[in-house]
């Protein structure tokens, strides 16, 4: 049997019965709700950042193809940009 992050169940009734003492009953259910909500939010704003990253990447994949589509119209060389031209 794993133990949930290398804490025995001794050890987690342990905590638990300090808890009991140091809260109090009644005011444990409120302290996991609290918790619970801020993991939420937490996961809630992981979703919405990796999303907006996603759709950044297809929003420049979109982009960089009309360009190279343009391009290709007009029958330029595909140049890269950054690249260094040498006078031989």
């Amino acid at each position: 049997m794993k133990n949930f992050l290398f804490i025995s169940i001794e050890e987690s009734f342990f905590i638990i019965f300090i808890a009991i003492l140091v809260f109090g009953p009644k005011k444990i259910p409120e302290i996991a709700r609290g918790l619970g909500e801020g993991i939420r939010y937490l996961k809630n704003a992981k979703t919405k950042i990796k999303n907006e990253i996603i759709q950044h990447n297809i929003d420049q994949s979109i982009k960089k193809k009309e360009i190279f589509d343009h391009e290709k119209k007009k029958g330029k060389k595909n140049i890269t940009p950054y690249s260094i031209k040498r006078n031989n």
